[in-house]
């Protein structure tokens, strides 16, 4: 029966059979199922990565301990911690975007540190939403994932 849908639907867009159109070079490709997966304990569209509709119930508990940031050299990132269910998840904005969009000076720890904590509830807002289209896994936040121009404060 599959083959007979997969020759109908070659039909439907070509006018040809499949065996008309395998002999014409072309190859008969089935139309792309997506079935439902859990990640997290949450149910997602497989090979889409978004989140389906869920009910509140389900939704996830996304929270940012007021912790001190660290400084992480070999990737030049300022890391901070989320807890997303109650599970720790890192997370960490580069420089780059601290010098791009917080106000911060290059080659200057205190000044990424500052302008980490000056900025720190819109990094944590941008984060959050990171966090909840991927599900929950690390984010690392780079200078594009903000609007041009100067949002600290």
């Amino acid at each position: 029966m599959a083959a007979r849908q997969g020759e109908k639907g070659v039909a439907w867009r070509t006018g040809k059979t499949a065996d008309e159109s395998a002999a014409a070079g072309w190859t008969a490709v089935r139309p792309r199922e997506y079935h439902i997966d859990v990640v997290r304990g949450r149910p997602v569209l497989a090979g889409t990565g978004f989140v389906s509709d869920l009910p509140d119930e389900a939704t996830m508990e996304i929270r940012f301990p007021a912790d001190a940031p660290a400084y992480r050299d070999s990737n030049l990132t300022v890391v901070f911690a989320a807890l997303v269910d109650g599970e720790s998840v890192p997370c960490a904005i580069s420089v780059e975007a601290l010098e791009d969009h917080f106000g911060a000076y290059s080659e200057d720890l205190e000044g990424w540190m500052r302008a980490f904590d000056a900025g720190r509830r819109r990094i944590e807002a941008v984060a959050r939403e990171h966090l909840q289209i991927s599900n929950g896994t690390p984010v690392l936040l780079k200078s594009g994932h903000f609007p041009p121009g100067n949002v600290a404060g």
